[in-house]
């Protein structure tokens, strides 16, 4: 309860501005993600609804505390007729009171009510936890493809000037006899199409950063240095203890048990409106009256005071309460069938992206043997090519190679980053 109370004064406290610059610097992901939590108009929304269930809660409890009230009343009346002081008095009068009232008994309706209370509190906190892992989840993501993003500009500028270097290599060879024309033609091709693959590259990373800007609502300068790195491999989850934690720990399962469990206390307290409610009251005050006469005035003061009690039994309501019942009925059915469908969702989640995971730490290790490999077999047709034994073409297709294999190393460390974000997500686990 306490950590919902300091973020919403963290956010209150930071979120005017809106959007905010950035200097330009490096920036780690713990950093980017606190930005991103502070400007997020979904936190914002989420501690909203926790402010609306906490203030409905104290109306219930209202319900169950003493009511006192104040009273006071001052009028004046006039006999009528052009000789009134003559023909009747003119009357002052004044009052005041104060009165009280107290819930007796009630079969437990209203204690119900304040309890299902509580549990909406306590699900819209859970509601908010999973906000705050959802906009976490969403900054990582931007973050992760920024560096992607400028993984792959890096590839396809190295393949940029392996393409140069092949382009001058068939220029020379071209120049001494060792190769035909259409070596100098197709390098400068190859050329042509990694200086497309570039440009592509570079708007990428433009488009990276604009999603960078997007998920923190702020600007960020120029030049930006991301200090985290897509080369990092977690502590791995077996599957079975995933789901395991998932079950236990993940806010959205634990938002619909608590909403259930208000669901069926509200049930209660409809069915505890057929019963009678008994209220106890008392009140004490003054009246006096000044009747004025010709020779002056005369205030009569008296006190007076009142307690009581008040019995009141439903006979007949039109079918109002049954109708109540029916609906909280009908309300638990729904929060039960909802819980279902969470706990069926959670558990895909868990298992999805456990696969993916897995199959991205796979991908890792097999492109990074493939870098090696096509490395080496680029090193050695580089060789053949400068001494004439080589085509053109096999140079081509080694750099391409190489090239590729290095994009889905990038491609598979990004994938997994990403993985293994949605696993701790869906296991509830998910922090800044």
């Amino acid at each position: 309860m306490k950590d919902f109370c300091i973020r919403a004064l963290f956010i209150c406290f930071y979120a005017l501005p809106l959007l905010i610059s950035v200097k330009a610097d490096t920036l780690s992901l713990k950093n980017y993600v606190v930005l991103s939590l502070k400007n997020s108009p979904q936190y914002t929304l989420a501690v909203s609804s926790v402010d609306a269930s906490r203030a409905s809660r104290q109306t219930m409890l209202s319900k169950l505390l003493p009511s006192v009230n104040g009273n006071a009343g001052l009028s004046r009346f006039e006999s009528s007729g052009s000789s009134s002081r003559l023909t009747g008095p003119d009357v002052n009068s004044a009052s005041a009171n104060i009165s009280g009232q107290v819930l007796l008994w009630d079969f437990g309706k209203s204690p119900l009510q304040y309890k299902a209370s509580e549990k909406s509190v306590t699900a819209s906190e859970f509601d908010l936890r999973e906000s705050v892992a959802s906009i976490i989840l969403n900054a990582r993501t931007a973050y992760f493809n920024y560096l992607l993003s400028t993984q792959l500009l890096i590839v396809n500028e190295d393949a940029l000037k392996q393409a140069q270097e092949h382009y001058t290599q068939a220029q020379t060879l071209f120049d001494v006899g060792k190769q035909a024309k259409i070596a100098v033609t197709n390098a400068s091709v190859d050329v042509a199409n990694a200086q497309v693959n570039v440009i592509h590259a570079r708007n990428t990373v433009k488009l990276a950063k604009v999603q960078l800007e997007t998920v923190a609502a702020s600007r960020i300068g120029e030049p930006l240095i991301l200090s985290d790195s897509l080369n990092v491999l977690e502590d791995s989850i077996g599957e079975n203890e995933a789901e395991k934690r998932a079950l236990g720990s993940r806010s959205q399962i634990l938002s619909v048990k608590t909403r259930l469990e208000s669901a069926k206390l509200q049930l209660k307290a409809a069915q505890a409106s057929f019963f009678p409610s008994l209220n106890a009251s008392a009140g004490f005050g003054w009246d006096a009256q000044d009747i004025g006469t010709i020779v002056g005035s005369d205030w009569n003061t008296s006190p007076n005071w009142n307690i009581g009690a008040n019995l009141s039994i439903p006979l007949y309501e039109g079918g109002a309460i049954s109708a109540q019942v029916a609906q909280a009925k009908a309300a638990v059915m729904q929060s039960q069938a909802q819980l279902d469908v969470v706990t069926l969702s959670v558990v895909q989640q868990v298992q999805q992206f456990y696969l993916q995971e897995f199959d991205a730490r796979q991908r890792i290790n097999a492109t990074a043997v493939v870098i090696q490999q096509a490395g080496e077999n680029l090193e050695l047709t580089q060789e053949r090519y400068k001494a004439g034994l080589g085509t053109s073409v096999d140079l081509t297709d080694a750099e391409q190679t190489l090239a590729n294999a290095r994009s889905s190393h990038v491609q598979a460390l990004f994938d997994y980053r990403i993985a293994h974000a949605n696993l701790l997500l869906a296991i509830g686990e998910l922090k800044e």
